[in-house]
């Protein structure tokens, strides 16, 4: 499943290094794709794992998480059975397994979520050779745990594969993306889909040498920040170093890799959501009380539901929200910069401090409401929609919210150039990359 291109330069040291590869994917006379592919498995409920089910017998579902049922959500042989459908759908040809090495492009076209307004993202798939952190070539920037890591490091190693891609943005200011997208206009594409109700993907096949050699070039001697995939990107980088330390083969190893879609920092269509936090009722204080508490460090402005949405749009960049219902929205003003600051970790780059989800971790859910490590799972829930926020506190699942502003590309890129971490669940990248649509195998 792995192929050598040797027209492609041997990587250097300390730059990221990309290669074109042997995709595997759905065939498209056998299976329609847009009943297949599913979002990232990580931002599946309950309850669209059982709509995808049963949406087609070849849903990736099967894969992602897999499980032949709903009902085996706990089993622990979901990843044999994953690896049972991988090996079925191979044999009876519902996948296919392209010939030639290349690049994938991915044009999507979509509505902002909440603003409505029209947008094209353009991204392209590669492989990357998998780097650790600390050699600063691939930079994270967000926490990761381990539940989620052991749970995907179960399943790469019963299945060898990758079904959804990391997400990564790199620096690239001479539009070779775009001019590839345009030399794709007279060329049908492999798959032409429309997911949910307002993404439309298009995806392309490239294997032209100009082609590879200018998209490889978009990464020479740049530096790859992870965007979406942390738990995906380390369980790879972690698979890699058991695989060689008992592997006798010399050289470079299929597992070395990792698939990955590819988006510039400066793609108009790069969209970044915040993720609002929702206090559960796990956690025991009545409205006054918490009022009460965060006065300590905040001001707390009454305002109606409509400026916490533009709060969450971005349209208002002063202070965040704070809900107990749609009829007590706050927007809360921070008291004292230098105060908040002895309150936080020392040694981070202002912009760090500057973050919302830094100063609703640092100075609100431990020091006043007694949510920590330890009980962040029980006592948080996360939700990058306005809208669910009113629907949990109206149906009393919630005690209270908290509506973040979402942060800038470049932000992201500062803190990562620190070699800083965020908390998990900081940023929601919008739309996912779908999971199924390209699958890389060892």
């Amino acid at each position: 499943m792995f192929l050598r291109v040797p027209r492609f330069a041997k990587p250097e040291p300390f730059m990221a290094y990309i290669k074109p590869f042997q995709a595997w994917y759905y065939h498209p006379q056998r299976v329609a794709i847009e009943r297949v592919v599913a979002p990232p498995y990580d931002v599946i409920s309950h309850e669209e794992a059982r709509l995808l089910h049963a949406k087609d017998p070849h849903n990736v579902i099967r894969l992602i998480l897999g499980r032949a049922d709903i009902q085996d959500l706990d089993s622990d042989d979901r990843y044999r059975q994953a690896r049972n459908f991988l090996d079925l759908w191979t044999r009876e040809g519902i996948l296919s397994h392209e010939s030639k090495a290349g690049y994938y492009l991915l044009e999507t076209l979509y509505e902002h979520p909440s603003l409505g307004k029209k947008l094209s993202r353009l991204a392209f798939f590669a492989l990357l050779r998998l780097e650790p952190f600390e050699r600063k070539i691939v930079f994270a920037h967000e926490q990761t745990h381990e539940s989620p890591k052991l749970d995907r490091g179960k399943l790469l190693r019963a299945t060898g594969a990758n079904f959804s891609p990391v997400f990564a943005l790199h620096e690239e200011s001479t539009h070779v993306v775009d001019e590839v997208r345009a030399g794709c206009e007279a060329r049908a594409p492999l798959f032409e889909f429309t997911e949910g109700e307002s993404s439309r993907h298009r995806l392309w096949f490239l294997d032209g040498p100009s082609e590879l050699d200018r998209l490889s070039q978009t990464l020479d001697r740049k530096r790859v920040f992870i965007a979406d995939g942390h738990h995906r990107y380390e369980t790879a980088l972690k698979y890699a170093d058991e695989m060689n330390a008992i592997s006798k083969k010399a050289g470079e190893k299929a597992w070395d890799y990792v698939l990955t879609s590819f988006v510039r920092f400066e793609d108009p269509g790069l969209l970044i959501l915040p993720i609002h936090r929702l206090v559960l009722n796990s956690v025991v204080v009545d409205a006054a009380e918490i009022k009460t508490r965060l006065k300590k460090h905040f001001v707390l402005h009454p305002v109606s539901r409509s400026v916490l949405e533009k709060v969450s749009e971005g349209s208002i960049t002063e202070g965040f929200g704070f809900a107990l219902s749609e009829q007590e929205c706050y927007l809360m003003e921070l008291k004292d910069r230098t105060t908040a600051r002895q309150l936080m970790p020392d040694g981070k780059p202002q912009s760090w401090y500057d973050l919302d989800v830094n100063l609703v971790s640092y100075l609100v859910f431990e020091p006043l409401l007694g949510i920590g490590e330890r009980t962040l799972e029980r006592d948080l829930d996360y939700t990058n929609s306005v809208s669910e926020v009113f629907d949990k506190l109206k149906n009393k699942k919630a005690v209270c919210s908290f509506v973040l502003r979402p942060m800038k590309a470049q932000m992201i890129k500062e803190i990562c150039e620190w070699g800083e971490l965020m908390p998990q669940k900081s940023t929601f990248f919008y739309p996912k990359f779908p999971s199924g649509l390209l699958i890389y195998r060892h």
